[in-house]
C-alpha cells in the first residue's frame, strides 16, 4: 500500500519545524475551516492582488463583497498598505520585478510535498537581490525574520535558478494593527545555512514515524493535532499528578507555570472536538449536551420603550446614553484622524499578572 504523500504548507513551516512530528498528527486529523478572521484576510488579500493586476484603488471597493466578505474600510486600508509595499519592492527593484500570488514548490516528491503562495515576490539580477514580502492581516505579532518567508525565500531561489545571481534576500511583513513595513535582510549563504541546519533536518525528522512529538508554544498554539498528540497526554498526566500547591518549589511552579499554557490548549480542543463529536451523534459516558444559558432580550425595543413608559416609568429609566469606548470610536475615525484619540485617552492597568519573562531562552 503506497504511503500518502505528507504536506508542509509553508505558513505552518514555525509549527512542523518546532515539531516535525505534528504534520504526520495533524494529517490524521478532519479538516477544519478556516474562522472569520482568515476569510476576512483571505478576502484582502484577493482584493490586493486584483488592484495589483488592474491599477485600480481598493479604497473605492468598500462595501462590496469579495470572497464572501463585505469589505470595510479598514480592510480596504490593509490592501491598500499591501499594495504601497509592493509599488515600493517594485520602485527598488524596478519595473517588471514584482509577482504576486504565485505558489512556490520548495519539494515535491511522492513522500512529501513543501510549498506554498507566496503574497509577493521582487527579483532583480541586476541589483542581485531577493524580496520576498507577506501581508498579515491579524493582531498577533509576526517577525520579519520568520520560517514561512524563509522557505518562500528558498523556494524562489531554486525554482528561478538564482543561486548564482542573488547575494541579497530581503524578507518583508506587511501588517497595518503593527504600524510600518518591517525587513529582515540576510545573505543568500545564510538561508543556504539554515536550510541545510534547520530545515532539511525538519522535513527528515517530519517523514520519520519513530521522531516523537516537541510540545512548545510555538508548535502547540495552532496545532489541530492536539487532541491525538501523545505529549499533550503527557504534559496533562504531569499536571494532574502535581504535589499540592502549598508544596511546590520555585522550581516546580516554574516547569509547571510553562506546561500550563499547552495544557490549557489540550483541555479546550478536547471540549471542542467532544461537543463536535455529540453534535454528530456520539455517545459520551456522564456527558450530554444542554442549551447555553439564555440571555433575555427585548423582542421589539420600540414596544418595550412603550410598554414600560405606560407602566409608569420615566424617560431616563428606560433609556440610557453612554459614550462609546475609544476602540469603537477609532473604528468611526479615518486613518488621518485616529492618531488624535492618544490626546483623549489614557492606559491604566488594572494590576499585575503573570507573563514570560523576555530575556530568558524557553
Amino acid at each position: 500500500m503506497a504511503t500518502k504523500q505528507l504536506s508542509l504548507r509553508a505558513s505552518a513551516a514555525s509549527r512542523w519545524i518546532a515539531c516535525p512530528a505534528s504534520a504526520r498528527l495533524s494529517a490524521q486529523m478532519p479538516y477544519v475551516e478556516g474562522g472569520e478572521a482568515a476569510k476576512i484576510g483571505t478576502a484582502i488579500h484577493a482584493l490586493a492582488e486584483t488592484c495589483f493586476q488592474l491599477d485600480s484603488d481598493p479604497m473605492k471597493s468598500i462595501g462590496t463583497v469579495v470572497e464572501g466578505i463585505t469589505m470595510t474600510e479598514e480592510n480596504c486600508e490593509f490592501a491598500l498598505e499591501h499594495l504601497k509595499a509592493i509599488w515600493a519592492i517594485e520602485d527598488e527593484l524596478g519595473e517588471g520585478s514584482v509577482t504576486v500570488e504565485k505558489f512556490l514548490p520548495y519539494q515535491d516528491s511522492n513522500k512529501v510535498k513543501v510549498g506554498g503562495t507566496t503574497d509577493v515576490i521582487g527579483i532583480s539580477k541586476e541589483k542581485r537581490k531577493l524580496i520576498i514580502a507577506d501581508l498579515k492581516t491579524g493582531r498577533g505579532y509576526v517577525d520579519a525574520d520568520n520560517d514561512q518567508l524563509r522557505l518562500y525565500g528558498l523556494a524562489a531561489l531554486e525554482a528561478e535558478q538564482l543561486y548564482k545571481y542573488i547575494d541579497t534576500v530581503e524578507l518583508w511583513i506587511i501588517q497595518p494593527h503593527h504600524g510600518e513595513t518591517r525587513k529582515h535582510s540576510m545573505t543568500t549563504q545564510e538561508l543556504v545555512d539554515w536550510e541545510h541546519y534547520v530545515l532539511i533536518p525538519a522535513i527528515e525528522n517530519a517523514l520519520n514515524p519513530l521522531f516523537q512529538p516537541v510540545p512548545s508554544d510555538s508548535a502547540c498554539q495552532y496545532c489541530n493535532a492536539r487532541t491525538i498528540c501523545p505529549a499533550q497526554a503527557n504534559i496533562a498526566e504531569i499536571v494532574a499528578t502535581a504535589p499540592p500547591v502549598e508544596m511546590l518549589t520555585e522550581s516546580q511552579i516554574s516547569v509547571l507555570l510553562t506546561k500550563f499554557d499547552m495544557v490549557e490548549g489540550y483541555i479546550k480542543a478536547v471540549r471542542d472536538h467532544a461537543l463536535k463529536r455529540m453534535e454528530s451523534g456520539s455517545v459520551i459516558d456522564g456527558w450530554q449536551l444542554q442549551p447555553k444559558r439564555a440571555l433575555r432580550s427585548w423582542t421589539d425595543e420600540s414596544a418595550a420603550k412603550k410598554g414600560l413608559l405606560a407602566l409608569g416609568l420615566d424617560e431616563d429609566q428606560v433609556t440610557k446614553t453612554e459614550l462609546i469606548t475609544p476602540a469603537a470610536a477609532e473604528k468611526l475615525l479615518t486613518k488621518d484622524q485616529k492618531p488624535n484619540l492618544e490626546a483623549l485617552t489614557s492606559r491604566i492597568s488594572s494590576g499585575l499578572t503573570l507573563a514570560r519573562d523576555k530575556g530568558l531562552t524557553q
